[in-house]
């Protein structure tokens, strides 16, 4: 568990923190284009073109910064991702040797799977293997104009915001990988554990109440009115 809390605060520091330090850093007039972290560089103009012109470098961040993001996004890949891989791979190959499977129709996934942690983690394990092959330091490595590490060039930039989508994704399911940790805490867990069971009654609920509201929304529509 706390190996897993060691990963986020990485995947946390390279995608939500130090890939944004250079925003609103800007001097003088008509610079504030030129502080855009991971904005496109052109961004600020108003293009909507990929295109990297040849001032487009002029908004990337500091080689150190570069650096630190660069590692720590290796170490998630290598070490966050490869663990899962390894643990998926270890488990699957266990059910299908145990037979320990659940079949839907013609398909049959591991019994693993069936738990909310088994197919959030392998969710997690999807969309960090798909931001390593968007990653755009990876695409910008034979085109990067001597800045080493950088993310602006025009294969980079077109793949920043599919990018960023999969990584909002894995933000997402790291955080609800880390609800478990509740377990270290009985009170905590009692909380969890009463959500989790009232979570359907919610959802009746909203379900009952949106019925009354379009039952009566189209009633009084239907009631002549005098605007």
């Amino acid at each position: 568990k706390a190996w897993f809390l060691f990963t986020l605060i990485v995947f946390i520091c390279s995608q939500s923190i130090m890939n944004h330090l250079n925003q609103g850093s800007g001097s003088g007039s008509g610079s504030s284009s030129s502080a855009s972290g991971r904005l496109l560089a052109d961004a600020a103009s108003g293009s909507t073109s990929t295109v990297v012109d040849e001032n487009a470098h002029t908004t990337d961040l500091p080689i150190e910064i570069r650096v630190a993001i660069f590692i720590c996004r290796c170490f998630i890949y290598l070490c966050s991702m490869g663990q899962w891989v390894v643990f998926h791979v270890k488990y699957s190959l266990k059910d299908f040797r145990s037979k320990a499977l659940i079949r839907y129709g013609r398909f049959a996934i591991p019994e693993y799977l069936a738990a909310w942690q088994g197919w959030s983690s392998f969710l997690l394990t999807m969309f960090l293997f798909c931001m390593l092959c968007m990653e755009p330091i990876l695409h910008c490595f034979q085109n990067n104009d001597g800045y080493l590490f950088t993310e602006h060039c025009a294969d980079g930039e077109a793949m920043l915001f599919p990018y960023s989508v999969m990584s909002t994704a894995a933000m997402l399911l790291y955080f609800l990988l880390l609800s478990d940790l509740s377990v270290f805490s009985t009170r905590v867990s009692a909380f969890a554990l009463i959500c989790t069971r009232v979570v359907s009654e919610v959802a009746l609920f909203l379900f009952g109440l949106t019925f009354f509201v379009c039952a009566f929304a189209c009633a009084v529509s239907a009631l002549e009115q005098d605007d």
